[in-house]
């Protein structure tokens, strides 16, 4: 696998915005070239294939992201880490682990009463 700064400019030549989908993409190609060869043509169609599905995760989640209603929210990691929070807590995971996994993951310190009141906060996105 490529390191961190090898993925980096992979990332802006393919306009990929996110690290984990220029890993993705890389997983996918693997798994594209085992099973249809490794042709130019099949690379081509791959590579091509594999980057519309990615922008195209890209976008949807940008248009989720607007959803999600940050007015009056003032704390920076919740607007940062926003999305996340919502995707767990949908996972069915609780507040205080939510919390435990932000510091763990991010080193991002929140409260959970602040987690708490922006889930609260966000009933609309966590009903549908």
């Amino acid at each position: 696998m490529l390191s961190r700064t090898q993925i980096k400019p992979l990332m802006k030549k393919l306009a990929i915005k996110e690290e984990k989908n220029a890993v993705l993409f890389l997983a996918r190609l693997e798994g594209w070239i085992k099973s249809n060869g490794n042709t130019k043509t099949s690379l081509a169609k791959g590579i091509n294939t594999i980057l519309e599905d990615i922008h195209k995760r890209e976008i949807q989640k940008a248009k989720e992201l607007k959803k999600i209603n940050l007015e009056g929210i003032k704390h920076p990691y919740l607007k940062k880490y926003g999305k996340e929070i919502i995707e767990l807590h949908q996972q069915g995971w609780g507040v205080r682990r939510i919390q435990k996994w932000l510091w763990e993951a991010h080193k991002a310190k929140i409260s959970h009463s602040s987690i708490h009141r922006f889930l609260k906060q966000q009933k609309s996105l966590l009903e549908a």
